[in-house]
């Protein structure tokens, strides 16, 4: 009595076991699936321009979904470049657009209006040499 017992006991934490594996094993795969992105995925929960600077997404006029990013740069081009004509809305329209020329120029680079990898890498360097340019969306703003 005691052997089918143990057999039935065994047979069930098996299954038990068997089933939290198959959970377990579904989870970190959802995980997985969820966390993974294509390469050319946008981040739409950016909260500063330092975050903006790891992901760098390509910035354009009319760019939806990255309002926190374009408000980030409109921010820096505003308080650090005297582009002071440009708001701080998050939307990228044709103020934001010349206020990226006028920076392109100013650094050297293309003028397109395009913040893409070369502007970002710009955009990186002036943040460093003048020691932070982490402004929040939404504010404060510095005065």
């Amino acid at each position: 009595m005691s052997i089918t017992t143990t057999q039935h006991f065994s047979g069930h934490h098996r299954i038990r076991r068997l089933i939290a594996a198959g959970v377990i094993g579904l989870a970190a795969l959802g995980g997985t699936v969820a966390v993974e992105a294509p390469a050319n995925a946008t981040h739409e929960h950016a909260s500063s321009m330092n975050e903006c600077l790891v992901f760098r997404p390509d910035l354009y006029q009319g760019v939806r979904n990255q309002a926190q990013c374009v408000a980030a740069l409109q921010s820096f081009l505003r308080f650090h470049y005297g582009n002071g004509a440009v708001g701080v809305d998050g939307k990228f329209g044709p103020e934001t657009t010349g206020a990226v020329k006028n920076y392109q120029g100013s650094v050297g680079i293309r003028q397109d209006g395009y913040v893409g990898a070369d502007t970002w890498r710009h955009i990186a360097i002036s943040c460093s040499q003048r020691g932070d340019c982490n402004y929040k969306w939404p504010y404060p703003l510095p005065d």
